[in-house]
């Protein structure tokens, strides 16, 4: 009997010495975590991401996770409006991880996203659901700039599980769609985009890009004759050259070249258009010859509308993210007084 309980007792020994180190461990994380977003608080941003970094890099990632969430839930229980002032810390880790440590990147994004929905679960009012469904739907904008599609679509679908009608979501999701040649599923996404917000130029062009994939030309040429008359941007740009095709294709060159020759008198700086025109010409029977002498004064090339179709949306996240920064200050505030530290002061404009 004595032998069985000796046994047992290191046994119990054995156990609790792992189980000690991992607590030991835990509570290090913590601390070190709690000190970068006191410094995060505080304004020190350089000095915040610095301290991440460092986290970051040592750390185990899954009981780096647990460590951060843990940190999360005893703040969120003293005020919730600190767990976003934290993931905001991390969305910022994740845009300076992204291009050089991807293991980084992914945990920094899995974690803002969970203190986000921390945060959700904790304040219901709408205020607050906007608030959260703005800064996934920014993470979810960095991840798919970045080419992380995958991430992208989870992080939207959550966007629209919490605002359903969330404009950045349903313009960045429609774009996943249209990458995959999911065509009908982009264009259901962007119909009532463009009907509750009929000044969402991308929106609308992306709208019918995707119908006249799907044959519905008449609601296509619709929209892309009002972007292709309105505007000076490359929404402008591409909307004259997909409506030029469609006029050509039924044989109105005429038609098309005045749509081109209007976009490019107000936009004398993209180099698609007089390429586009000479095309045209060609096509009636009458080429002439390719004159980009007018480009001369207008420096460096710049992106063809064309080619910044294929990026990932970002006109919904502008506005977006105006709206974030406008609330952080107060965000940081929150975490501030969590920690007992002085808070950033507003820079004063000279």
């Amino acid at each position: 009997m004595r032998r069985f309980l000796t046994c047992a007792l290191l046994l119990a020994l054995a156990a609790a010495v792992p189980a000690g180190a991992a607590f030991r461990e835990q509570s290090k994380l913590e601390a070190a975590y709690r000190r970068a977003l006191g410094a995060w608080a505080a304004g020190q941003d350089e000095d915040a991401l610095a301290q991440l970094q460092r986290l970051d890099q040592d750390g185990e990632v899954g009981r780096l996770e647990r460590a951060k969430l843990a940190v999360g839930k005893a703040f969120g229980r003293r005020n919730p409006a600190a767990l976003l002032a934290a993931a905001a810390l991390e969305e910022r880790a994740y845009l300076v991880y992204a291009s050089r440590r991807p293991t980084m990147a992914a945990e920094a994004r899995h974690t803002a996203a969970a203190l986000v929905e921390l945060h959700a679960s904790l304040d219901r009012a709408p205020a607050a659901r906007t608030a959260d469904a703005a800064m996934l739907a920014s993470l979810a904008g960095s991840a798919a700039a970045g080419s992380q599609q995958s991430a992208a679509e989870d992080l939207y679908n959550r966007v629209l599980a919490l605002v359903p009608r969330q404009p950045a979501a349903l313009l960045g999701l429609a774009a996943i769609h249209e990458l995959h040649a999911q065509y009908a599923e982009a264009a259901e996404l962007l119909a009532p985009l463009v009907v509750e917000h009929p000044d969402a130029r991308e929106a609308r062009l992306r709208l019918a890009v995707n119908e006249l994939r799907l044959g519905r030309r008449e609601r296509a040429e619709t929209n892309l004759r009002k972007l292709a008359g309105d505007g000076v941007d490359w929404v402008r740009s591409l909307a004259a050259q997909e409506l030029a095709k469609v006029l050509a294709a039924r044989g109105d060159f005429a038609g098309a070249g005045a749509t081109i020759d209007a976009a490019a008198a107000v936009l004398p700086c993209d180099p698609s258009l007089p390429v586009q025109a000479a095309l045209v010409a060609e096509r009636a029977g009458g080429a002439t010859p390719l004159d980009l002498s007018t480009l001369g004064a207008c420096g460096e090339a710049a992106e063809s509308a064309r080619a910044r179709y294929t990026h990932a949306p970002s006109s919904e996240l502008v506005p977006l993210r105006r709206d974030i920064a406008a609330g952080e200050r107060e965000w940081r505030q929150a975490l501030a007084g969590v920690l007992g530290v002085v808070a950033a002061q507003p820079r004063v404009s000279e």
